[in-house]
């Protein structure tokens, strides 16, 4: 069952749109290092996630030095933190370690080059930058997209071959980023497999305001490839 997260809420309005078209999880993009359209405050961004109905994990999207990160988690308390930025492998460790203690998980998002096809992270070789992560503790791995102009949310889809040969390599769930939208969606999980799809831009109708046609028809198209798939399964 593929799992659903909507990023880049930034109104109670949002909220509300999202949990009813059903996705899984919501990501708070919170305090970001590098300017992007969605970006909160920390109080802002603890305000929303209580909002967030029982049964939607709550994510919040980070990036920066370490003990900022765990300051921010200490304010806005969500159920699971997404490193963003360029954390190192020690710096992740790390960050595993303290959250656990509190019982938050955390993701990690490996940025990929969309012209250079290589990883942001010391390990530019996509494949061995996953497995790399995979050891520092993390719940989770993202793999997104990265252009010159914008650190995520970039609307550019990555080559699905490259995820696909990373899922098959770690021993941890992959959630699919980038430049998905309704359109692709179908194809890039029939494709990739992963764990959770993650949609941020291809959802709105300008950054930081989600379009509600968008948002109803990618979850729907989701659920519904979810349901062709057990149908077959028990056919």
């Amino acid at each position: 069952m593929t799992r659903v997260k909507i990023c880049g809420l930034m109104t109670e309005h949002d909220i509300c749109l999202c949990t009813q078209a059903g996705a899984d999880a919501l990501g708070f993009v919170t305090e970001y290092p590098v300017p992007v359209p969605w970006n909160l405050d920390r109080e802002r961004s603890r305000e929303l996630i209580a909002k967030v109905p029982p049964f939607v994990t709550t994510t919040a999207v980070v990036g920066g030095p370490k003990e900022s990160i765990l300051k921010i988690v200490d304010t806005v308390k969500p159920q699971v933190v997404q490193l963003h930025g360029d954390e190192t492998k020690e710096d992740i460790a790390y960050i595993c370690g303290k959250l656990s203690e509190i019982g938050v998980q955390v993701i990690k998002a490996l940025r990929i080059d969309v012209d250079t096809q290589k990883a942001q992270f010391a390990i530019e070789d996509p494949e061995k930058a996953a497995l790399a992560l995979c050891s520092t503790g993390i719940a989770a791995l993202a793999v997104d997209s990265k252009t010159s102009g914008r650190p995520a949310g970039t609307g550019v889809p990555l080559d699905w071959k490259i995820i696909q040969s990373i899922s098959a390599a770690i021993p941890i769930p992959l959630i699919l980023a980038g430049g998905l939208n309704v359109d692709n969606v179908t194809a890039a999980i029939s494709f990739v497999k992963p764990y959770g799809v993650d949609i941020i831009s291809g959802v709105e109708k300008t950054p930081g305001i989600k379009d509600p046609d968008k948002v109803h028809k990618f979850v729907r198209t989701v659920k519904a490839l979810q349901s062709s798939i057990k149908l077959n399964m028990e056919g």
